[in-house]
């Protein structure tokens, strides 16, 4: 059973907001400029993500924007110097104080510096998921959470979250497919005995959600793609794919089709892991469980 209703497009108000921060050297025309970064809509927020780290959450309350980001990223990753510690067992952190935070934004090099310091927060599953996200344009969002709690089978999940959706062609529609992303050392992959992998259940609950969600889901992203269009007329370097397009100008419909598709990509493996006996046993048992599994050592050539 959900308790509260998927929505993760932006309302008018917030996407004018936007439209006139972009007009200005601002934090989102560069945002907009550097296609290596994910930007996400949120419903009442939008997260600009390097490698899983939200950069920036933004709000709109009233029409004004208003925009944070996390504390970690805001030391500077170049620090490099030595800091002094004295007799009484304090740290001589005076001078530091004044070189160890970015403390203004101004401009492109104080986006990098916020990358690389978020960069030192991501593990390779999310370092990973960013790379599929970034060359795939079909995809429309990524951590895609379902708010409130979902009772399926004798398992409740609270707040499940998908790792990308994106949009496929089907017929002279488009069609939503979500997919959930691992890396090969992921222990969620392999079975325990006759027992299907902790993913396998995984993907099942997200299916049954989709299920009993498939109006608001259909309806949301159709808004969402509109907020991507309207993205691109702001300036947005990213390449929006014909097809989504055709959902955010209304010349095509979006929907998740006869049974929502949830798909499983694996990465993060050599030739050696993806031949070994074991491993093979347990790939058997995920093709089994799930209708659309992709095996790719590396995401950065993972093709959606």
């Amino acid at each position: 059973m959900a308790t509260a209703t998927f929505d993760h497009a932006l309302p008018p108000a917030f996407v004018a907001a936007l439209a006139k921060e972009a007009e200005r050297e601002s934090w989102w025309r560069d945002v907009l400029q550097d296609a290596s970064l994910v930007v996400a809509t949120r419903g009442r927020s939008l997260n600009v993500y390097w490698q899983g780290q939200a950069l920036f959450t933004v709000s709109c309350p009233h029409g004004t924007l208003r925009v944070t980001t996390h504390e970690k990223f805001l030391l500077d990753p170049a620090l490099a110097g030595q800091v002094p510690l004295g007799a009484d067992g304090a740290f001589d952190t005076a001078a530091l104080l004044q070189r160890a935070l970015v403390s203004r934004y101004e401009g492109p090099a104080t986006l990098a510096k916020l990358k690389a310091a978020a960069a030192l927060f991501a593990g390779d599953e999310k370092r990973g998921c960013h790379e599929i996200a970034v060359r795939n344009a079909a995809v429309i969002d990524v951590e895609v959470a379902f708010p409130g709690r979902h009772t399926v089978g004798e398992h409740t999940h609270t707040a499940p979250r998908v790792d990308l959706a994106a949009v496929e062609a089907n017929g002279s529609g488009a069609q939503l497919v979500f997919w959930e992303t691992k890396t090969y050392a992921n222990g969620e992959l392999r079975a325990l005995g006759e027992e299907a992998a902790p993913v396998c259940r995984q993907v099942e609950a997200y299916r049954t959600i989709l299920t009993a969600q498939r109006e608001s889901v259909e309806a949301s992203y159709t808004r969402v793609a509109q907020n991507l269009v309207a993205f691109r007329a702001m300036g947005w370097a990213r390449a929006l794919p014909p097809l989504i397009e055709a959902v955010g100008t209304g010349a095509a419909k979006l929907r998740l089709g006869d049974v929502p598709r949830v798909g499983l990509v694996v990465f993060g493996f050599d030739a050696g892991q993806r031949d070994e006996a074991r491993w093979q046993a347990h790939r058997l048992k995920l093709e089994q469980h799930i209708p659309t599994v992709r095996f790719v050592g590396d995401a950065a050539k993972v093709k959606l």
